[in-house]
C-alpha cells in the first residue's frame, strides 16, 4: 500500500476500504471478495462482469467505477485487481450470488450507506455509524421477540409514512426502477424485513408497471403504465455510443408502487412473491 493512502476501520467493509489525500475512496476487488464469501477470484471475477454490464447499461463510467489494477502478491507476479467505487461494490452485491449470506449482509451495508452518501453532505462519523448498526439490530430483534400480529400492526400503522419520509418518494423527479428498488431495500431495513432487488422487480411487474418475463423487453414499462402515467420506458445512448433503455417510475407511479407495497408487507410481512404468482419471471 503506498504512503499516501489511508484506510478506514469500523465495520468489515469500511476496515478495507482505502481513501486517498485527496479524499477519493475505493475498495480493492481482492479485499472485497473473501467478504462477500467467494474464494475463487474466476467466480468473483464473474459477478464483478455482470455488475460492470449492469453499470454500462444504465450510462455509467465503467472505467471510473472500476478502474483496473494490480495486486501486489509477496511472492510471484502481481494479481489482476480492481478499485472500486462504492456505486461498483453496491452493483456487484446485487449481482452476487443470493444464497451467500455475505452477499445478504454486504447488500444491507452498501444499501444504506450509499443513501447516507446521496442525502448527507458530510460522511457520519464512525461513532455515528455504530449507533446506526446498533439501532438497527435493536428493530429486528425486537421484530424477532414479538407475536407476528404486533409486527404486521406495526407496519401498517407506519409503512406509509416510513415510505414517504424516508426513502424520498414523494418528489416530482422519475426515477428508473433499480434506484426505485434500493430504496425499498433501504426501508425493508429499517423495518427489520429482509428484501432483495428481485422481489422489488417481481412485484413492479406483478402490480402491472413493468414487463416481466423472459423477453427482450423485460423491465420496460408496460402499455397500460404509460396509458396511465405511472412508468415509461427512457430511451437514450450513453457517452460510449451503447444504446440503452430502462424503465422509469413516474412520480404518480411510485406513489402507486410504495402504497400497494406496503399494503402488501402489511398483510404479508414481507415482499415475496409466491410462486404462482412470479409468472415465471427470474428477476
Amino acid at each position: 500500500m503506498s504512503a499516501d493512502l489511508t484506510p478506514v476501520t469500523g465495520s468489515p467493509f469500511d476496515g478495507i476500504r482505502i481513501t486517498t489525500h485527496e479524499g477519493r475512496e475505493y475498495w480493492s476487488a481482492r479485499d472485497l471478495m473473501p467478504l462477500l464469501g467467494y474464494s475463487v477470484w474466476r467466480d468473483f471475477a464473474n459477478a464483478i462482469g455482470r455488475a460492470r454490464a449492469a453499470a454500462q447499461n444504465t450510462g455509467h463510467d465503467v472505467i471510473a467505477n472500476f478502474a483496473d489494477a494490480r495486486k501486489v502478491a509477496a511472492s510471484g507476479p502481481a494479481a489482476e485487481d480492481f478499485h472500486l467505487s462504492r456505486y461498483a461494490c453496491y452493483l456487484i452485491a446485487l449481482n452476487g450470488d443470493p444464497r451467500k449470506s455475505e452477499i445478504a449482509a454486504a447488500q444491507t451495508y452498501f444499501v444504506i450507506k450509499t443513501r447516507e452518501a446521496e442525502t448527507r453532505p458530510a460522511e457520519l462519523t464512525e461513532d455515528q455509524i455504530v449507533h446506526r448498526a446498533l439501532h438497527i439490530l435493536d428493530d429486528k430483534v425486537k421484530a424477532l421477540t414479538v407475536e407476528n400480529r404486533t409486527l404486521v400492526a406495526a407496519i401498517e400503522r407506519d409503512a406509509p409514512l416510513v415510505a414517504k419520509a424516508e426513502a424520498h418518494t414523494g418528489s416530482d423527479s422519475a426515477i428508473h426502477r433499480q434506484e426505485f428498488s434500493r430504496e425499498v431495500i433501504a426501508w425493508g431495513v429499517k423495518q427489520g424485513i429482509d428484501t432483495k432487488q428481485a422481489d422489488v422487480f417481481r412485484f413492479l411487474g406483478h402490480i402491472g408497471l413493468f414487463i416481466r418475463g423472459e423477453r427482450t423487453d423485460t423491465g420496460h414499462a408496460t402499455a397500460e403504465a404509460q396509458r396511465r402515467g405511472l412508468a415509461f420506458t427512457h430511451k437514450d445512448t450513453a457517452k460510449n455510443g451503447y444504446a440503452y433503455a430502462v424503465g422509469k417510475l413516474t412520480a404518480a407511479g411510485q406513489d402507486y408502487a410504495w402504497k400497494r407495497i406496503t399494503k402488501y408487507v402489511a398483510e404479508h410481512g414481507n415482499l415475496e412473491l409466491p410462486r404462482e404468482l412470479r409468472g415465471g419471471d427470474p428477476a
